[in-house]
């Protein structure tokens, strides 16, 4: 029961997993009638801004998306949305929290009611927009107390005063995996919580994600058609604002807008999480194989024992489907409690699984340890088809043996089922088969893991610190942040034993880009030739204190500010990718495009190329220029190196921070290795399942091998007996005995090690610097089998070479 009940449990965990990630529904009415708008394949020129809610192909201009709100509601209505970051303040309490712009029409397309007040309407989003704010139900409950007092009463959002008018219901947290808004505003609020922003006349800002829901009856492609005639006059629009050649703007005019299925909404998580889930499961399917197996064993070895009795049944008038469904029954009954069994330590499982998520500082708010019921059912069904089938052949094996035969021979002892032994050889074979398979993958994630802990990120990660400052979500205005950001940079140098600060707005491996369309000077662009960058502003000394290598020109210099001209650093792919071999050096570009686009940021220098958001990454074309140059600069990541414990220094920036403004907080404050940690969490989680399966696969497997040699023992003790008798060494029974497990195991290895070569195939895109064939790994994971092997092995052997020859020969 144990056995099967680990076997149950982790497919149970993993299964809970995949359910909430890749196939629940949103918590609405009806998702089934939701549908995601896209432009599969339409070139974008300008700013693109997308989450992990999914690629460019998803997001739309703020304008483009008021054309198609206004299309007639026949068959679809649309609604938009966008998460933003702001710190949200309560009476005396300010958090940094998660803002979801929302279109007037999204709850009503979603059909979610508040289970407070009200939800923002049509009427709050228009115009400037009513400063009005709905609370995340989570939100509410744990930094409001779910005060229904809080109804009506200010909120600081960003440092603007909002009324709240409702509470989100229980479970809803949007349209997309992964997020949890604690409030939502309307989606014409965005002028006020950012004033700078111009995006509400662009058609190249994209940055909208929308959301429709279809009328009863109504097909995708129907609806579709009338958005597309809205959608061929933004495309118009768009192209007279872009910068495209003639080839990129046809493909532009032939693009068209696309409805795809929505009921799971939008999510990044899902793509990621995929195929490590369907590795997980498969693993655990794997464990639960071997669970069935050594069941099945446990079960022959039993019937071998009981054929006596069975046969006297048997002689007595029961049938032979009599017998075989007492068996089967029996192995039914041993079936549901492993699955109670199981169901208990799946919910552990799930425990610690999330647990982990957590700790990386993975989005996980979504994710519950309950078991929910579509996962207790297929616990139910996975209990019901294991006892099946590991029940059938016992079942079948313990009904066709004959009575006569069996009551005629001198016991009842298993020393006459040879075939029913072959088979407990032929299942631990698979045993050691499945073991294979799932070590040899598992050695490949731990040493793509340790590659990637070693991959050189271009960046000295030791001994640093990091956090972030927002002020601009405070409401502070631009010449407010600038010139906190210098009290910053100063009074972190100035805490004992910081040997360096460096500041820049993009977090280094934090999963976030900002890229922009550059004119570069004498590159021209093309359909596959884009001008596309990522970029970083960053501080004096940056690179230096970072560990980022000069490779020719300067760094910048606190005289890098508003008053002198505009300069940029490039890495050496930005330079390859736009100069080839040329110096870049003195050459001029201009961030946007178009006749107003007039080159005028000189480069000044050129570096090594350093990782920028992810540590699995190729090398991106990167250009960074001065933050002291930037009008509008509103957070910055700051990095603290010291020798001091990290937990000192953090103490330090928590104090400096809290005397730069109480009212606002040190965000993502860690270290840098435990940021590097947090971007590669899914490969870490996925090692450390993955191990946790193995070994229990082999443990399982290797229980399974010591049984099957201690039945044989003892069903050969006679013939063990006879050999001594005539002369035979203990020594060399233990050596027969031995040679039997090892023709177990390198059958089982000999099948096992190519399986798992072939399947290691299909995780090649989760493994790092390692091939899905790698010798080191095979060797080790036959070398692991082997030692395990031997020491199943060992004690049925030692048993049988204490054989006493006088008492075998009368054991029948």
């Amino acid at each position: 029961m144990l056995s099967l009940g680990l076997g149950i449990g982790a497919n149970t965990a993993i299964f809970s997993m995949l359910n909430q990630i890749l196939l629940s529904s949103l918590a609405v009415d009806k998702p089934e009638e939701l549908a995601l708008v896209t432009t599969p394949g339409a070139p974008k020129s300008g700013s693109v801004s997308n989450n992990e809610s999914g690629d460019s192909d998803y997001v739309f201009s703020y304008p483009g998306f008021r054309e198609l709100e206004r299309q007639p509601r026949d068959l679809a209505e649309v609604a938009a949305f966008r998460d933003t970051g702001a710190n949200l303040a309560y009476g005396n309490q300010t958090v940094a929290g998660s803002v979801m712009y929302v279109s007037g029409g999204y709850f009503r397309v979603l059909r979610v009611n508040a289970v407070v007040g009200r939800t923002i309407a049509p009427e709050d989003d228009r115009g400037a927009g009513n400063p009005v704010a709905v609370l995340g139900y989570s939100y509410w409950q744990t930094k409001l107390g779910g005060q229904i007092g809080a109804l009506n009463q200010p909120m600081r959002i960003a440092g603007q005063i909002f009324t709240i008018v409702g509470v989100a219901p229980k479970g809803f947290h949007g349209t997309t995996l992964g997020e949890q808004p604690d409030v939502f505003v309307p989606l014409a609020t965005k002028t006020l919580l950012s004033p700078d922003w111009k995006g509400a006349t662009r058609q190249n800002d994209y940055w909208l994600y929308l959301v429709a829901r279809l009328k009863p009856g109504v097909s995708r492609a129907q609806a579709a058609g009338p958005m597309n005639s809205v959608y061929r006059g933004i495309v118009e629009e768009q192209g007279k604002a872009s910068q495209f050649d003639k080839e990129g703007l046809n493909r532009l005019r032939a693009s068209k807008l696309t409805l795809i299925e929505g009921r799971q909404g939008h999510s990044e998580i899902r793509d990621a999480g995929r195929t490590p889930l369907f590795i997980l499961l498969a693993s655990t399917a794997m464990v639960l194989l071997i669970a069935m197996a050594n069941a099945a064993n446990l079960l022959l070895a039993r019937s071998a024992e009981r054929r006596k009795e069975l046969a006297i049944r048997a002689a007595l008038g029961a049938s032979r489907g009599e017998i075989a469904w007492q068996m089967l029954s029996e192995a039914l009954l041993l079936a549901a409690a492993g699955g109670v069994a199981g169901v208990v330590l799946s919910s552990l499982t799930l425990k610690m699984m999330i647990s982990q998520v957590v700790n990386s500082g993975a989005p996980a708010d979504f994710l519950t340890t309950e078991l929910q019921w579509p996962v207790l059912f297929y616990a139910l069904g996975v209990s019901f088809v294991t006892g099946m089938i590991f029940g059938l052949y016992p079942a079948w094996e313990a009904a066709r043996a004959a009575p006569a035969g069996v009551l005629n021979q001198e016991s009842g002892h298993a020393s006459s089922a040879r075939g029913a032994a072959r088979v407990r050889k032929a299942l631990v074979c698979a045993q050691v088969t499945v073991s294979a398979i799932l070590l040899v993958p598992t050695g490949l994630f731990l040493k793509s893991l340790v590659n990637l802990m070693h991959t050189d990120l271009g960046v000295r990660t030791e001994n640093l610190v990091t956090f972030r400052l927002a002020p601009e979500l405070n409401g502070y205005k631009p010449d407010q942040s600038r010139a906190l950001f210098e009290r910053a940079e100063s009074e972190m140098a100035a805490i004992p034993g910081v040997s360096g600060v460096a500041a820049a707005m993009v977090p280094l491996i934090g999963d976030s880009t900002w890229m922009s369309t550059l004119t570069v000077e004498g590159f021209q662009p093309g359909a596959k030739r884009d001008t596309n960058s990522c970029l970083n502003e960053i501080g004096a000394g940056f690179l230096g204190k970072m560990g980022i290598p000069l490779v020719m020109g300067r760094e910048f210099t606190e005289r890098d500010n508003l008053a002198g001209p505009k300069v940029a650093i490039v890495n050496e792919q930005f330079a390859k990718d736009f100069f080839g071999g040329q110096s870049p050096l003195g050459r001029k570009f201009a961030v946007g495009w178009g006749p107003k686009a007039i080159p005028d940021i000189e480069i000044v220098g050129v570096v090594k190329n350093s990782h920028y958001r992810a540590v699995k990454e190729k090398p991106l074309r990167v250009y960074y220029t001065p933050w002291r140059q930037d009008k509008g600069a509103g957070e910055m990541s700051f990095y603290l190196r010291s020798t001091l414990p990290a937990d000192r220094v953090m103490a330090q920036v928590r104090r400096v921070a809290r005397s730069l403004d109480p009212g606002l907080p040190a965000d993502e404050l860690r270290t840098m290795e435990d940021q590097v940690r947090r971007n590669i969490f899914i490969d870490r989680l996925v090692l450390n399942l993955s191990a946790t399966f193995a070994g229990l696969a082999t443990a399982l497997a290797m229980l399974g091998l010591y049984g099957v040699m201690a039945h044989s023992v003892v069903r050969r003790t006679r013939e063990i007996g006879i050999r001594m008798a005539l002369g035979a060494a203990p020594g060399g029974i233990q050596g027969m005995v031995m040679r039997e497990m090892l023709w177990i195991l390198a059958i089982g290895l000999g099948i096992g090690i190519p399986a798992a070569l072939a399947l290691a195939q299909l995780a090649k895109s989760q493994l790092f610097g390692v091939n899905s064939y790698d010798p080191v790994v095979v060797a080790a994971a036959s070398l692991a089998l082997a030692l395990a092997a031997v020491a199943a092995g060992y004690l049925p052997a030692a048993r049988a070479a204490r054989v006493n020859a006088i008492e075998a020969l009368r054991y029948e």
